[in-house]
Protein backbone atom coordinates (compact mmCIF):
# COMPACT_ATOMS: atom_id res chain seq x y z
CA UNK A 1 0.00 0.00 0.00
CA UNK A 2 2.93 1.89 0.40
CA UNK A 3 4.05 1.71 -3.26
CA UNK A 4 0.52 2.23 -4.27
CA UNK A 5 0.53 5.65 -2.15
CA UNK A 6 4.09 7.11 -3.24
CA UNK A 7 2.73 6.28 -7.18
CA UNK A 8 0.05 8.36 -7.06
CA UNK A 9 1.64 11.22 -5.17
CA UNK A 10 4.36 10.63 -8.18
CA UNK A 11 1.31 10.71 -10.65
CA UNK A 12 0.51 14.06 -9.50
CA UNK A 13 3.25 15.77 -9.37
CA UNK A 14 3.83 14.81 -12.90
CA UNK A 15 0.20 15.21 -13.90
CA UNK A 16 -0.36 18.79 -12.23
CA UNK A 17 2.82 19.84 -14.07
CA UNK A 18 2.19 19.25 -17.31
CA UNK A 19 -1.12 20.28 -17.04
CA UNK A 20 -0.84 23.41 -15.77
CA UNK A 21 1.99 24.50 -18.04
CA UNK A 22 0.02 23.35 -21.19
CA UNK A 23 -0.39 26.57 -23.71
CA UNK A 24 -2.86 24.55 -26.11
CA UNK A 25 -6.56 24.87 -25.17
CA UNK A 26 -9.64 23.23 -27.73
CA UNK A 27 -12.59 24.92 -28.92
CA UNK A 28 -15.35 22.52 -28.69
CA UNK A 29 -17.32 21.37 -31.74
CA UNK A 30 -20.60 23.32 -30.44
CA UNK A 31 -18.54 26.23 -30.02
CA UNK A 32 -17.13 26.31 -33.68
CA UNK A 33 -21.30 25.77 -34.36
CA UNK A 34 -21.72 28.84 -32.52
CA UNK A 35 -18.94 30.88 -33.87
CA UNK A 36 -19.76 29.63 -37.37
CA UNK A 37 -23.50 31.82 -36.68
CA UNK A 38 -21.69 35.10 -35.82
CA UNK A 39 -20.84 38.10 -37.59
CA UNK A 40 -16.82 38.25 -38.52
CA UNK A 41 -15.65 41.08 -36.29
CA UNK A 42 -17.94 39.36 -33.27
CA UNK A 43 -16.65 35.63 -33.76
CA UNK A 44 -13.72 36.13 -31.37
CA UNK A 45 -15.02 38.16 -28.57
CA UNK A 46 -16.20 35.72 -26.18
CA UNK A 47 -14.99 31.91 -27.12
CA UNK A 48 -15.50 29.29 -25.27
CA UNK A 49 -11.89 27.11 -24.46
CA UNK A 50 -10.72 24.29 -22.28
CA UNK A 51 -7.36 23.93 -21.48
CA UNK A 52 -5.62 20.80 -22.55
CA UNK A 53 -3.60 18.65 -20.47
CA UNK A 54 -0.55 19.01 -22.47
CA UNK A 55 0.89 20.79 -25.47
CA UNK A 56 -0.42 19.56 -28.67
CA UNK A 57 1.60 19.48 -32.03
CA UNK A 58 0.01 21.45 -34.52
CA UNK A 59 2.27 22.67 -36.89
CA UNK A 60 4.67 25.52 -37.12
CA UNK A 61 3.38 28.91 -35.19
CA UNK A 62 1.87 31.80 -37.41
CA UNK A 63 1.46 34.47 -34.68
CA UNK A 64 -0.25 37.64 -34.47
CA UNK A 65 0.10 40.84 -32.75
CA UNK A 66 -2.48 43.61 -31.89
CA UNK A 67 -0.93 45.07 -34.86
CA UNK A 68 -1.93 42.67 -37.25
CA UNK A 69 -3.80 43.85 -40.37
CA UNK A 70 -7.80 42.26 -40.04
CA UNK A 71 -9.09 40.75 -42.60
CA UNK A 72 -12.70 39.70 -42.38
CA UNK A 73 -13.60 38.33 -46.09
CA UNK A 74 -10.68 36.13 -47.92
CA UNK A 75 -10.98 35.29 -51.57
CA UNK A 76 -11.75 31.63 -51.29
CA UNK A 77 -10.86 29.06 -53.83
CA UNK A 78 -12.52 26.14 -54.07
CA UNK A 79 -10.59 22.79 -55.38
CA UNK A 80 -11.35 19.19 -55.74
CA UNK A 81 -13.97 16.91 -55.14
CA UNK A 82 -13.89 16.93 -51.33
CA UNK A 83 -14.15 20.90 -51.65
CA UNK A 84 -11.30 21.45 -49.60
CA UNK A 85 -10.69 25.44 -49.30
CA UNK A 86 -7.27 27.30 -49.59
CA UNK A 87 -7.31 30.88 -48.41
CA UNK A 88 -5.35 33.48 -50.15
CA UNK A 89 -5.29 37.50 -49.32
CA UNK A 90 -2.44 40.07 -49.11
CA UNK A 91 -2.26 39.40 -45.28
CA UNK A 92 0.89 38.41 -44.04
CA UNK A 93 -1.22 36.14 -41.77
CA UNK A 94 0.41 33.65 -44.11
CA UNK A 95 -2.68 31.54 -45.07
CA UNK A 96 -2.67 29.65 -48.55
CA UNK A 97 -1.97 25.73 -49.55
CA UNK A 98 1.18 25.73 -47.24
CA UNK A 99 -1.30 26.41 -44.40
CA UNK A 100 -3.39 23.22 -45.36
CA UNK A 101 -1.84 20.46 -43.29
CA UNK A 102 -2.75 17.12 -43.10
CA UNK A 103 -2.15 14.43 -40.97
CA UNK A 104 -3.92 12.63 -38.42
CA UNK A 105 -6.01 13.06 -35.16
CA UNK A 106 -3.54 14.17 -32.67
CA UNK A 107 -19.00 -5.80 -8.31
CA UNK A 108 -19.64 -8.18 -6.09
CA UNK A 109 -16.45 -9.95 -6.74
CA UNK A 110 -14.28 -7.50 -4.22
CA UNK A 111 -16.24 -7.99 -0.94
CA UNK A 112 -14.06 -7.36 1.36
CA UNK A 113 -14.07 -8.88 4.39
CA UNK A 114 -13.93 -12.17 5.93
CA UNK A 115 -14.08 -10.24 9.44
CA UNK A 116 -15.38 -7.06 10.12
CA UNK A 117 -12.26 -5.79 11.21
CA UNK A 118 -10.34 -7.44 8.37
CA UNK A 119 -12.78 -5.51 5.96
CA UNK A 120 -12.54 -2.26 7.93
CA UNK A 121 -8.52 -2.28 7.46
CA UNK A 122 -8.50 -3.09 3.88
CA UNK A 123 -11.32 -0.57 3.33
CA UNK A 124 -9.63 2.12 4.88
CA UNK A 125 -6.40 1.54 2.83
CA UNK A 126 -8.57 1.43 -0.99
CA UNK A 127 -9.98 4.83 0.56
CA UNK A 128 -6.49 6.15 1.53
CA UNK A 129 -5.43 5.71 -2.39
CA UNK A 130 -9.00 7.00 -3.99
CA UNK A 131 -8.29 9.90 -1.75
CA UNK A 132 -4.58 10.64 -3.39
CA UNK A 133 -6.42 9.95 -6.45
CA UNK A 134 -9.27 12.51 -6.08
CA UNK A 135 -6.53 14.89 -4.73
CA UNK A 136 -4.83 14.21 -8.08
CA UNK A 137 -7.90 14.55 -10.27
CA UNK A 138 -8.75 17.87 -8.56
CA UNK A 139 -5.73 19.67 -8.87
CA UNK A 140 -5.79 19.48 -12.54
CA UNK A 141 -8.73 20.13 -13.30
CA UNK A 142 -8.71 22.78 -10.82
CA UNK A 143 -5.32 24.25 -12.33
CA UNK A 144 -7.08 23.52 -15.98
CA UNK A 145 -8.83 26.89 -17.57
CA UNK A 146 -12.20 26.00 -18.60
CA UNK A 147 -14.11 29.46 -19.57
CA UNK A 148 -14.01 32.31 -21.98
CA UNK A 149 -11.37 34.47 -23.84
CA UNK A 150 -11.16 36.97 -25.93
CA UNK A 151 -9.10 36.47 -28.68
CA UNK A 152 -7.57 39.01 -31.66
CA UNK A 153 -9.77 38.37 -34.93
CA UNK A 154 -6.71 37.22 -36.99
CA UNK A 155 -5.46 34.42 -33.84
CA UNK A 156 -5.10 31.15 -36.49
CA UNK A 157 -7.56 28.33 -34.93
CA UNK A 158 -6.00 24.47 -36.11
CA UNK A 159 -9.24 22.61 -37.21
CA UNK A 160 -9.14 18.53 -36.72
CA UNK A 161 -11.67 17.16 -39.27
CA UNK A 162 -14.35 15.00 -38.13
CA UNK A 163 -12.16 12.50 -40.89
CA UNK A 164 -8.93 13.34 -39.35
CA UNK A 165 -7.94 15.72 -41.80
CA UNK A 166 -6.34 18.99 -40.52
CA UNK A 167 -6.59 22.98 -41.74
CA UNK A 168 -5.75 26.18 -39.80
CA UNK A 169 -7.08 29.45 -40.56
CA UNK A 170 -8.17 32.71 -38.55
CA UNK A 171 -11.13 32.57 -36.12
CA UNK A 172 -12.52 35.62 -38.05
CA UNK A 173 -12.74 33.24 -41.18
CA UNK A 174 -15.21 30.30 -39.76
CA UNK A 175 -18.26 29.39 -41.50
CA UNK A 176 -20.76 27.17 -41.26
CA UNK A 177 -19.46 25.01 -43.53
CA UNK A 178 -16.24 24.75 -41.64
CA UNK A 179 -17.63 24.32 -38.53
CA UNK A 180 -19.94 21.68 -39.84
CA UNK A 181 -16.56 19.70 -41.18
CA UNK A 182 -14.84 20.59 -38.15
CA UNK A 183 -14.50 18.00 -35.20
CA UNK A 184 -12.87 20.81 -32.87
CA UNK A 185 -10.15 23.15 -32.93
CA UNK A 186 -7.22 24.40 -31.19
CA UNK A 187 -5.37 27.14 -30.38
CA UNK A 188 -2.61 28.70 -28.54
CA UNK A 189 -2.40 31.41 -26.20
CA UNK A 190 1.26 31.89 -27.37
CA UNK A 191 -0.23 32.85 -30.92
CA UNK A 192 -1.56 36.15 -30.31
CA UNK A 193 -3.06 38.47 -27.53
CA UNK A 194 -4.77 35.81 -24.73
CA UNK A 195 -7.34 37.74 -22.69
CA UNK A 196 -9.26 34.95 -19.69
CA UNK A 197 -12.54 36.64 -19.37
CA UNK A 198 -14.31 33.56 -17.01
CA UNK A 199 -14.90 30.46 -16.42
CA UNK A 200 -17.95 28.82 -17.48
CA UNK A 201 -20.04 27.63 -14.82
CA UNK A 202 -20.29 23.90 -13.49
CA UNK A 203 -20.48 21.08 -16.63
CA UNK A 204 -21.08 17.43 -15.55
CA UNK A 205 -20.48 15.80 -19.28
CA UNK A 206 -18.17 13.55 -19.35
CA UNK A 207 -16.22 11.22 -17.01
CA UNK A 208 -16.86 11.93 -12.75
CA UNK A 209 -15.35 10.84 -9.92
CA UNK A 210 -16.70 11.30 -6.42
CA UNK A 211 -15.03 10.76 -2.99
CA UNK A 212 -18.02 11.16 -0.01
CA UNK A 213 -17.67 10.79 4.34
CA UNK A 214 -20.12 10.99 6.66
CA UNK A 215 -22.49 8.59 8.91
CA UNK A 216 -24.62 5.95 8.42
CA UNK A 217 -27.06 3.44 10.31
CA UNK A 218 -26.47 -0.09 10.71
CA UNK A 219 -28.04 -2.65 12.64
CA UNK A 220 -26.03 -5.55 14.18
CA UNK A 221 -27.07 -9.27 14.28
CA UNK A 222 -28.33 -8.78 17.80
CA UNK A 223 -30.98 -6.25 16.09
CA UNK A 224 -29.44 -2.82 17.66
CA UNK A 225 -29.06 -0.15 15.15
CA UNK A 226 -26.58 2.80 15.50
CA UNK A 227 -24.84 5.33 13.82
CA UNK A 228 -21.08 4.59 12.51
CA UNK A 229 -18.69 6.02 9.48
CA UNK A 230 -20.58 5.57 6.01
CA UNK A 231 -18.17 6.85 2.63
CA UNK A 232 -18.31 6.14 -0.91
CA UNK A 233 -16.21 6.20 -4.08
CA UNK A 234 -18.11 6.83 -7.29
CA UNK A 235 -17.26 6.43 -10.90
CA UNK A 236 -19.43 7.85 -13.83
CA UNK A 237 -20.22 9.10 -16.68
CA UNK A 238 -22.68 11.78 -17.75
CA UNK A 239 -23.83 11.82 -21.45
CA UNK A 240 -25.25 15.27 -20.69
CA UNK A 241 -25.08 17.82 -18.23
CA UNK A 242 -28.04 16.65 -16.26
CA UNK A 243 -27.90 12.83 -16.17
CA UNK A 244 -25.28 10.62 -15.20
CA UNK A 245 -25.07 6.64 -14.70
CA UNK A 246 -22.88 6.21 -11.85
CA UNK A 247 -20.93 3.30 -10.24
CA UNK A 248 -20.84 2.91 -6.49
CA UNK A 249 -18.40 1.48 -3.87
CA UNK A 250 -20.01 1.86 -0.44
CA UNK A 251 -17.81 1.05 2.95
CA UNK A 252 -19.65 1.42 6.33
CA UNK A 253 -18.36 1.15 9.97
CA UNK A 254 -19.05 0.81 13.40
CA UNK A 255 -18.70 -0.80 16.61
CA UNK A 256 -21.15 -3.62 18.08
CA UNK A 257 -22.48 -4.55 21.52
CA UNK A 258 -19.37 -6.38 22.18
CA UNK A 259 -16.81 -3.49 21.28
CA UNK A 260 -15.78 -5.76 17.93
CA UNK A 261 -16.72 -4.44 14.12
CA UNK A 262 -19.40 -4.70 12.26
CA UNK A 263 -18.28 -3.90 8.59
CA UNK A 264 -20.57 -3.05 5.64
CA UNK A 265 -19.98 -3.20 1.79
CA UNK A 266 -22.24 -2.29 -1.33
CA UNK A 267 -21.93 -2.34 -4.76
CA UNK A 268 -23.87 -1.02 -6.92
CA UNK A 269 -24.74 1.16 -10.42
CA UNK A 270 -27.38 4.00 -10.50
CA UNK A 271 -28.46 6.76 -12.53
CA UNK A 272 -28.20 10.42 -11.19
CA UNK A 273 -30.42 13.27 -12.11
CA UNK A 274 -29.85 16.95 -11.19
CA UNK A 275 -33.57 19.04 -12.99
CA UNK A 276 -33.24 22.16 -10.01
CA UNK A 277 -30.34 24.77 -10.62
CA UNK A 278 -30.91 27.96 -8.76
CA UNK A 279 -27.96 29.39 -8.88
CA UNK A 280 -24.68 27.93 -7.87
CA UNK A 281 -26.62 25.35 -6.21
CA UNK A 282 -27.76 22.31 -7.83
CA UNK A 283 -30.80 19.54 -6.64
CA UNK A 284 -31.55 16.10 -7.86
CA UNK A 285 -31.97 11.99 -6.95
CA UNK A 286 -30.21 9.23 -6.98
CA UNK A 287 -31.77 5.50 -7.53
CA UNK A 288 -30.18 2.50 -8.42
CA UNK A 289 -29.32 -1.18 -6.63
CA UNK A 290 -26.83 -4.19 -6.63
CA UNK A 291 -25.38 -5.96 -3.76
CA UNK A 292 -24.44 -5.46 -0.31
CA UNK A 293 -21.84 -7.58 2.09
CA UNK A 294 -21.66 -7.75 6.00
CA UNK A 295 -19.27 -8.56 8.19
CA UNK A 296 -19.62 -8.79 11.99
CA UNK A 297 -16.82 -9.81 14.37
CA UNK A 298 -17.89 -11.12 18.17
CA UNK A 299 -21.91 -11.83 17.62
CA UNK A 300 -22.95 -15.04 15.82
CA UNK A 301 -25.05 -14.54 12.77
CA UNK A 302 -23.31 -11.07 11.81
CA UNK A 303 -22.11 -12.37 8.03
CA UNK A 304 -24.82 -11.84 5.38
CA UNK A 305 -24.83 -11.33 2.07
CA UNK A 306 -28.21 -9.99 -0.19
CA UNK A 307 -29.26 -7.40 -2.96
CA UNK A 308 -29.28 -3.90 -2.10
CA UNK A 309 -31.88 -1.55 -3.46
CA UNK A 310 -30.55 2.50 -3.01
CA UNK A 311 -32.49 6.03 -3.67
CA UNK A 312 -32.07 9.61 -1.97
CA UNK A 313 -31.48 13.17 -2.92
CA UNK A 314 -28.14 15.00 -3.64
CA UNK A 315 -27.21 19.37 -3.30
CA UNK A 316 -24.20 20.32 -5.89
CA UNK A 317 -22.48 23.23 -4.80
CA UNK A 318 -20.36 24.79 -7.63
CA UNK A 319 -16.82 25.33 -7.24
CA UNK A 320 -15.98 26.17 -11.24
CA UNK A 321 -16.86 24.17 -14.24
CA UNK A 322 -15.06 20.64 -13.52
CA UNK A 323 -15.72 20.35 -9.37
CA UNK A 324 -18.56 20.75 -7.01
CA UNK A 325 -19.03 20.44 -3.29
CA UNK A 326 -21.57 17.59 -2.92
CA UNK A 327 -23.99 15.95 -0.45
CA UNK A 328 -25.60 12.65 -0.50
CA UNK A 329 -28.49 12.05 1.96
CA UNK A 330 -30.01 8.22 1.09
CA UNK A 331 -31.86 5.40 1.88
CA UNK A 332 -30.95 1.92 1.64
CA UNK A 333 -32.64 -1.71 1.93
CA UNK A 334 -30.50 -4.40 1.94
CA UNK A 335 -30.25 -7.93 4.75
CA UNK A 336 -34.07 -7.18 4.78
CA UNK A 337 -33.65 -3.74 6.90
CA UNK A 338 -33.85 0.04 5.86
CA UNK A 339 -30.60 2.01 6.37
CA UNK A 340 -30.09 5.40 6.07
CA UNK A 341 -27.00 7.73 5.24
CA UNK A 342 -25.83 11.40 5.04
CA UNK A 343 -22.66 12.22 3.65
CA UNK A 344 -20.41 15.64 2.53
CA UNK A 345 -17.72 15.11 -0.56
CA UNK A 346 -16.10 16.29 -3.55
CA UNK A 347 -17.16 15.79 -7.32
CA UNK A 348 -14.53 16.16 -10.26
CA UNK A 349 -15.79 16.31 -13.69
Amino acid sequence: MGRMRLLAVGLATSVLVTGCASSTYKIPGKELERIATLAPEQKSAHVRVQQELDDTDVGPPQPVTAQTQIIFFPQINVYGTHRRRYYTTSSSWGTGPSSHVRGGSSGGGLKLGGGGGDGKGAAIAVLVVAAVALIVVAGVEGSRFDGYTNLHPMHPVYLVGKDGERVVMPIAWIDQQTAEWADYGLVRRTDGPWNELERAPLDREGWNYSLFGGVGTFESADGSKALGTATTIQLGYFPVHPIGIVGSIFFGWRDNAVEQTLFESRYTLEVQGYPVHVGPLQAGLYGGGGAAYRFEDGIAGGNSGSTALIGGGMLQLDVNTRIAISARFGLTYAHSERMSDAMLGISVY
